[in-house]
């Protein structure tokens, strides 16, 4: 057995978040041909928690020595500092993937990260001044009148990972919901962690799960997607049928675009990719809350709405048609309430039915 206590404790520090570390990568690296921008969107997370692991190995290295000796002190110093504000910004890299997900807006990333920013700049002084911590004549450690500032900033950030786990229940991603409040929970669980029993890498090893946790769920999700249109796809479509048939789902749509043969044979596939991404972003634009579109074949589109009115899905299927015509293109739709007694082959075939022959009366009314 090792005797050495420094490096049975470095051992200790850094066991799972580096072992996490390793996983990761390995993962990112094979994952990176199917998905390239959802793991460049994780390396910034990946750096900053290899950089907080160097952090937090100079700081416990120089932890000891920082009171008698004036380099070491400022080595100390710099390696609190920058654990601090690693751990702060690794929030914020987590937090701007979601973030992202949820906005269409510009520089969503850079607001996200810009409190940490702030906070860098807030914690400077503690270099060479005493406002966040000093240390006391029996080499212990006190805190200054500032010494609490980066757990605020903290729990800001945790109140904002919640917020955004709110908008994603609004949006219908449950699932990412539950991710994102979990990871919230282990966060602050390993935050007490340390606090309260002045434990050392509780906290690193818990982001890194976070991190991982997070990445391994949108890399799910990445398979319930068109990789043309970035619409929900049939398998999506398929096992949400199943996930919500215990009577949440109100009516099943059937949605066809019109002439994409015609297109192919005529402009070529690169014009029918286009009307398919044109249409995919029209009817999901269309789409009311708790109604959701899927691509699930070639020129296929279908809808499930829960808790709707028929009323609603009427004039839902109206705002389909506007879009779908503003982007200069054409498609047939086709609705079906979900009554009691009925099964889901019958639901989606009454919208079938319905969608064909409004194609039919729309092919007649052009050939008029």
């Amino acid at each position: 057995m090792i005797k050495n206590e420094l490096l049975q404790n470095l051992v200790q520090i850094n066991c799972i978040p580096v072992l996490i570390i390793i996983f990761l990568l390995f993962f990112l690296k094979i994952n990176y041909t199917y998905e390239k921008d959802l793991t460049k969107k994780f390396i910034p997370s990946l750096l900053l928690l290899f950089a907080l692991i160097i952090a937090d190995n100079v700081d416990y290295y120089a932890y000891d020595k920082a009171a008698t000796e004036g380099v070491i002190d400022l080595l100390h110093r710099l390696a609190a500092m920058l654990g601090y504000d690693l751990r702060i910004t690794l929030m914020a890299s987590l937090i701007s993937v979601a973030a992202d997900r949820l906005s269409d807006r510009k520089h969503t990333v850079l607001y996200t990260y810009l409190p940490a920013l702030v906070n860098i700049v807030i914690m400077l002084p503690c270099l060479f001044t005493d406002l966040f911590f000093y240390y006391c004549e029996d080499g212990t450690i006190g805190r200054g009148p500032l010494a609490y500032e980066p757990h605020i900033l903290s729990a800001v950030y945790m109140l904002f990972l919640f917020a955004l786990g709110y908008l994603c229940k609004r949006r219908g991603r449950t699932n990412e919901m539950g991710i994102l409040i979990l990871c919230g929970c282990l966060t602050i669980l390993g935050f007490l962690a340390e606090f309260l029993f002045a434990l050392r890498g509780i906290l690193t090893g818990v982001v890194a799960l976070d991190i991982t946790f997070y990445y391994l769920y949108l890399h799910i999700e990445h398979f319930r997607f068109d990789a043309l249109t970035g619409i929900f796809n049939r398998d999506a479509f398929i096992a949400d049928v199943d996930e919500y048939d215990n009577g949440d789902i109100s009516h099943i749509m059937s949605i066809d675009l019109n002439d994409l043969k015609k297109l192919n044979d005529t402009y070529g596939h690169g014009a029918g990719d286009k009307a398919l991404k044109a249409i995919a972003k029209a009817l999901k634009d269309s789409c009311l809350n708790d109604c959701y579109v899927y691509r699930v074949g070639g020129d296929e589109f279908a809808a499930i709405c829960l808790h709707r009115k028929t009323e609603e899905i009427v004039a839902m299927t109206d705002e389909m048609y506007k879009a779908v015509e503003a982007a200069g293109y054409s498609c047939a739709v086709g609705y079906a309430e979900w009554g009691a007694g009925k099964t889901f082959t019958e639901v989606y075939k009454e919208a079938d039915d319905m969608m064909y022959s409004t194609k039919r009366a729309m092919k007649k009314e052009r050939l008029v």
